[in-house]
């Protein structure tokens, strides 16, 4: 670190490690409460990484959209190698733009309608096998829906079966990433003979499992000369040529978005093989859409019916857009429809309902980067080997630009207020061309999950239910969501 560094104003403590400690005990308390002295640049250091908060979204912007080139992602993406390996989510470089290419299509909002009806379905399936009265934990069942969704829309898999023991492995797996995040957790994790890194690689491994199965099924279909051909992310995979590098591709998707909708197949390329993706390829790339791909949508959904659940008027103006717009279903009485595809320009308010729950809780609530050179940002330079955090949570709660901002407030969100909103004000799904390749399915998936439950039920936490923050690499509900059920 050059001794003529120009620091930008941050938190120091003559107390060595507080900050440390603070960080590790309330990340997003800390966080907000840096950005809320210092401004739209900070900085502090935890132990011995050099940090640099941004907050400004034109800063912003310009690491993630036009000056991405100079950075790395952070350490958190960077241990979930451990369970990723090198899909989507943790790969950089030609190789990350390559297999971006690769599962773009499967994300296209053209292909995204026709999942529509898998999500609709496996909703009204769940909200059928509730009763009323009883208590379910809302967090856990969105896992459990979402779970299932992702697996027949994008790998074309039917987990019904397995959901529950799937479900335990998944969420043995996210308390070790979590645990990972920590440098004693990686001290411990060494430690074979303990309880929790043994239970996190037998979990992993049973993941593992039915993934390398989903595979070898597939590959087996090929080899036997099938002309049963499905249109799903593992067919792409196992059918795609990983020496074929598309350079006109690449220059665009530089400059893309986590809502481009490009899908240019230029023949054009540096060099060409006929050899295929490994299956450990593939594994990284299945394992990162079947984790990725339904909790953070699992963790808005819960948020939201939470508040719902606190905020009843909303919830009044939401299922009377519902009726509108599907029908009434009372009680065991159907006079209604399930919501589908078609349904969704219709059901403004309740994508408002979504966005805004989104800004108070986003599901991924902070982004980190790793300066590859030296870096200017306003008045300072961020030297290289420092590390650049950019909170979505912080950001979602700025009073400069949402007027009482810890208020739920849908109705914010007219044409005009997000008109005039700076761009990464909101960025519930990150952005540049490492921004969340599924948005197009998330807000899809969202809104009809949000009908077709809120058009039969209604919540209320039950008494004993604590609220807190669990802001691991998504943002959970630490004591789960139970719900008491009401019958509309």
């Amino acid at each position: 670190m050059n001794v003529t560094t120009k620091f930008p104003p941050g938190p120091t403590h003559k107390i060595p490690g507080k900050l440390l400690r603070q960080f590790v005990r309330d990340p997003i308390n800390t966080l907000s409460n840096i950005a809320r002295e210092y401004g739209d640049i900070s900085y502090f250091k935890l132990g011995r990484e050099h940090v640099y908060l941004v907050n400004n979204p034109e800063y912003i912007e310009k690491v993630l959209i036009y000056d991405h080139r100079n950075f790395k992602k952070g350490k958190r993406l960077q241990t979930a190698k451990a369970v990723l390996g090198e899909g989507l989510v943790t790969s950089e470089g030609d190789y990350h733009n390559r297999q971006r290419r690769l599962i773009q299509p499967i994300f296209h909002p053209k292909q995204v309608v026709t999942y529509g009806s898998i999500v609709s379905d496996y909703a009204a399936r769940m909200r059928d096998e509730w009763n009323e009265g009883s208590t379910v934990d809302i967090s856990h069942e969105m896992m459990r829906l979402t779970l299932r969704i992702i697996c027949k829309s994008v790998l074309n898999y039917d987990v019904e079966s397995e959901a529950q023991q799937v479900g335990k492995a998944l969420t043995t797996v996210r308390k070790y990433s979590k645990r990972l995040q920590s440098p004693i957790g990686q001290v411990l994790d060494k430690i074979s003979i303990l309880p929790a890194p043994k239970k996190a690689r037998e979990a992993k491994n049973e993941l593992d499992s039915l993934v390398y199965g989903l595979i070898s099924d597939r590959r087996k279909q090929e080899e036997s000369g099938s002309n049963m051909r499905h249109n799903d992310l593992l067919t792409r995979l196992l059918e795609a040529n990983p020496g074929q590098v598309t350079s006109k591709n690449a220059t665009s998707m530089s400059t893309s978005t986590s809502t481009s909708t490009s899908t240019s197949t230029s023949t054009s390329t540096s060099r060409s093989t006929d050899e295929k993706m490994s299956d450990k390829q593939v594994r990284d790339e299945v394992m990162t859409i079947f984790i990725a791909g339904h909790e953070t949508t699992a963790n808005a959904l819960t948020w939201t019916f939470y508040l719902l659940s606190q905020h009843r008027d909303i919830e009044k103006k939401l299922q009377d857009e519902i009726d509108s717009v599907l029908g009434r279903r009372t009680g065991n009485n159907v006079e209604s429809k399930i919501p589908s595809v078609e349904d969704i320009p219709k059901l403004q308010y309740t994508e408002k309902v979504l966005r805004e729950s989104m800004r108070l809780f986003p599901p991924v609530w902070t982004m980190g980067r790793y300066v590859e050179n030296d870096y200017p940002v306003g008045d300072f330079t961020i030297p290289a080997g420092s590390s650049v955090l950019m909170s979505q949570y912080v950001m979602h709660h700025d009073p400069r630009y949402y007027e009482n901002s810890e208020e739920f407030n849908p109705d914010r969100w007219t044409d005009e207020f997000k008109t005039h909103l700076p761009r990464f004000s909101y960025f519930p799904f990150g952005g540049g061309i490492r921004g969340c390749i599924g948005e197009p399915f998330a807000w899809m998936e969202g809104i009809l999950i949000i009908a077709t439950i809120a058009q039969k039920w209604t919540m209320g936490l039950t008494k004993d239910q604590r609220i807190k923050l669990d802001p691991a690499i998504t943002l959970r509900p630490k004591y789960g969501m139970k719900m008491n059920l009401t019958l509309r």
